[in-house]
């Protein structure tokens, strides 16, 4: 079986698995009857769907499409982690709870070609929440540099509250204890099609996407725009996000955890073998292989995207070269033959074109964390500290003023709406309160306050990549 079709093969077991998976879920949603069965069985069906339409596209492209003579070199394992989704709502709704009633179910979809995960799932989310959180750690193996990592977000408002979002479904309740039993016939007849039709359980919509990158990798957390998915229809049913999101991307090749090859090799004007191994855009030199199991190499030369190799014509040698502080430095070596000569010449440009391929990934180690997700979120979690909280009420104030404290969202309410005349003097507001909680909100600042009492002001939530 060549390779090719173990790849189909492999892709049709996993559809088979999937449609099996999709049977059992749809039979365990028509017979739950508790909210957090119904909405694990509901997200646990979307997600077969989605994962079956990954591994069709894929079949299809692969019948359409030669063979794609792409990047042949290492993969890499690529892992998002700290994903935070902030909300959006009024200050009314948040501060004073009333409002807004809305309460959501929201989970995420992160797919790189036909390797799809899904987060927790996190209910009930509501307006005294300022943020979605997610503890997942989504790992992605054997990822080129061209990767494109989709982001889905999914929610799905709750109606089974005592509140004006569960209006229709009591108004059908009372409509068909009150009308006519020929009107009420045809009501059942109604619902009854609505569940033949496969419109059972709780239903997900899609609430925003995004894309990232090998650009957007980095070994710490950024703040990424995002494409809200409204229209007209389901406006009612949106989850007030932000635009924005929060998330740690990172990636690291193969290269740089396991040697890419290793051998003996004799360096020019030494009449002794070494051992050499190249790993992480580096060639580490010891006297033997069992030093090179316990000890640090004694030397090492650097081989990235401005390396030179060059093969030179006598006794199987090879030469290595870097600028370094304005000179060259060469490091030449010899093997034993042309066949070893020729496996280090393939192995010492690929691995400088590997250098050149993934960019960051490859300047900076970056650590990948483990596979781990949190699959019982259903409870909320403790509301922590909130933007919301720091959030100054003047965006501006008066340099000269000694007193450079301004007062915060939560100063004004523990007051009981009162601002001391200080405090309002070192102020000047260029609109009205709601307009700077909102701009200051959309602007995701948050305070810190120094030792010296100081208040300083640093970008919300992280910075913005460049």
């Amino acid at each position: 079986m060549s390779c090719l079709e173990y790849c189909d093969y492999e892709l049709e077991q996993k559809m088979e698995f999937e449609m099996k998976m999709r049977e059992g879920t749809t039979r365990l949603l028509a017979a739950c009857k508790h909210q957090t069965q119904s909405l694990q069985a509901a997200k646990s069906l979307l997600t077969s769907n989605e994962r079956m339409t990954a591994y069709i596209a894929e079949l299809h492209r692969k019948s359409r499409e030669p063979p794609q003579i792409g990047w042949n070199g290492g993969k890499a394992r690529v892992s998002l982690s700290d994903l935070r989704l902030p909300l959006m709502w009024r200050d009314t709704d948040h501060f004073k709870n009333k409002g807004d009633y809305r309460r959501f179910a929201v989970f995420c979809l992160a797919k790189i070609g036909t390797q799809l995960y899904d987060t927790s799932l996190m209910f009930p989310v509501d307006r005294s929440m300022t943020d979605v959180t997610f503890n997942d750690v989504l790992l992605f193996e054997n990822v080129g540099p061209d990767f494109k990592l989709d982001l889905e977000v999914y929610a799905h408002v709750l109606r089974d509250d005592f509140s004006i979002a569960s209006t229709p479904r009591k108004i059908k309740n009372t409509l068909h204890s009150s009308i006519s039993r020929t009107v009420g016939k045809k009501l059942a007849a109604t619902l009854r099609d609505e569940l033949n039709s496969g419109k059972i359980g709780p239903s997900f919509e899609l609430m925003a996407s995004a894309k990232l990158t090998l650009e957007e990798v980095d070994d710490r957390v950024h703040t990424h725009d995002m494409k809200i998915e409204c229209t007209q229809e389901n406006r009612n049913n949106q989850l007030p996000l932000f635009g924005h999101f929060c998330c740690r991307l990172a990636a690291q090749p193969q290269c740089t955890s396991s040697p890419v090859y290793s051998g003996y090799v004799r360096p020019r004007d030494e009449s002794s073998s070494s051992w050499a191994n190249l790993q992480a855009f580096e060639l580490s030199i010891w006297s033997t292989e069992e030093e090179a199991k316990s000890q640090p190499p004694q030397k090492t030369f650097r081989v990235d995207r401005n390396t030179v190799i060059r093969a030179l014509k006598i006794n199987n040698e090879i030469e290595i070269s870097n600028e370094s502080e304005k000179r060259t430095v060469s490091f030449i070596f010899s093997v034993e033959n042309g066949e070893e000569k020729g496996n280090w010449l393939k192995y010492l440009v690929q691995h400088t074109k590997e250098h050149y391929k993934w960019k960051k990934a490859a300047e900076n180690v970056m650590e990948v964390q483990l596979l781990e997700t949190n699959r019982h979120s259903f409870v909320k979690p403790e509301r922590q500290g909130s933007l919301y909280d720091e959030t100054p009420l003047f965006e501006s104030f008066d340099k000269s003023s000694h007193d450079k404290n301004r007062p915060t969202v939560m100063d004004m309410f523990s007051n009981g709406g009162q601002v001391s005349t200080t405090s309002l003097s070192s102020c000047s507001s260029t609109g009205s309160m709601s307009h700077n909680l909102r701009s200051n909100s959309s602007s995701s600042s948050s305070s810190t306050v120094s030792s010296s009492g100081t208040q300083r002001r640093s970008h919300w939530p992280f910075s913005r990549k460049t």
